[in-house]
């Protein structure tokens, strides 16, 4: 029995042992790469599809881009539309004014006013005449604010004149028309 030598033995089995042990390595560095390969594969495929995707939201925001500049020009030529619809509709509303104006001055104006120029703007109106009294001139103001459409007489200025052969008093005039009742009577 002491002439068994186990040596070359035990350097086969070892010998076995490390080429197992090399397989089983290679078998797991070749697992590792193809599992990489796979998993880098599915990440390219992922990413693609997220470009695409990046590609199409860019092609529908450009579109959009597109469809909300003619939305803005749209609404542009909408408020334009809408200035102009205003206008034509306060000339529409203000058109008989001063045919209403002219009407019913010769009530407003007592006898013994002489009226030499009416300007109308906007919403006032400005009145120059002379009056053989102050008395008339009130008696005038009383009439305006009677009328109900017309409101605020104001005396701007009233002075006594040295004209041959009747002396008049010049005086100068102002008061609004109330636009809510003057509109709603057009």
């Amino acid at each position: 029995m002491s002439n068994i030598n186990l040596l070359p033995w035990r350097d086969g089995v070892r010998a076995g042992q490390q080429k197992q042990f090399l397989a089983w390595l290679g078998g797991a560095a070749l697992a590792t790469l193809a599992a990489m390969l796979v998993i880098n594969l599915w990440v390219h495929q992922h990413i693609a599809r997220q470009q695409e995707r990046n590609q199409l939201l860019q092609t529908e925001t450009a579109r959009l881009d597109l469809v909300l500049g003619e939305i803005r020009h749209i609404q542009e030529q909408r408020a334009r539309l809408m200035e102009l619809m205003l206008l034509i509709d306060s000339f529409q509303q203000r058109r008989n004014f001063s045919v209403r104006l002219f009407n019913q001055l010769p009530e407003l104006v007592p006898p013994g006013v002489y009226l030499s120029s009416v300007n109308v703007a906007d919403n006032r109106v400005d009145v120059v005449g002379k009056a053989e009294a102050y008395a008339r001139v009130a008696a005038m103001i009383r009439h305006i604010e009677g009328s109900g459409w017309l409101m605020e007489p104001r005396i701007s200025s009233i002075f006594a004149s040295d004209a041959e052969p009747v002396a008049l008093s010049q005086f100068s005039m102002l008061f609004r028309v109330n636009e809510t009742i003057a509109g709603a009577m057009r």
